[in-house]
């Protein structure tokens, strides 16, 4: 069995998507992953500016892993779980990056957009169900979910 997959955005969100990941994770014996996928930085050119570029990058997923350990901690995920940074076109990362592990289940969190704005913008949850090639399990954030 593959790792359950879970990509966070480290927001009240991805809390009730992060209460199921643990879950799922503790029934069925799987390893959890957890993800939190950043765009690419842009606008840098020349040498110079690519070791700029690369020592902020580095700055930011420093404190970005800080931030995605806290995020586990504050919605009891622990730190037993293995944490990753990714950089990219967002939806792309996550799954590429749960179809690289066989992920048996990828558990992402939504806002739900309606109306015009999920016509004319989707979701990254939307594209990252169309993209992935595992099971996709898509948490709302207003849902109620059971203590335990």
């Amino acid at each position: 069995m593959g790792p359950v997959v879970f990509a966070t955005c480290l927001s009240k969100v991805s809390e009730p998507a992060a209460s199921v990941a643990r879950s799922v994770a503790a029934a069925t014996g799987a390893a959890l992953h957890v993800l939190h996928a950043i765009p690419p930085t842009a606008g840098f050119t020349g040498d110079a500016a690519m070791v700029a570029r690369e020592a902020s990058r580095a700055r930011q997923e420093s404190e970005l892993q800080g931030a995605v350990e806290a995020f586990c901690l504050r919605t009891n995920l622990g730190l037993n779980n293995t944490r990753r940074i990714l950089s990219g076109e967002i939806a792309v990362e996550i799954a590429v990056y749960a179809n690289t592990v066989n992920a048996s289940l990828l558990i992402v969190g939504t806002t739900a957009p309606t109306g015009l704005s999920a016509v004319l913008l989707g979701s990254v949850a939307d594209e990252i169900m169309r993209r992935a090639t595992v099971p996709v399990l898509i948490v709302r954030h207003d849902v109620a979910l059971p203590r335990g």
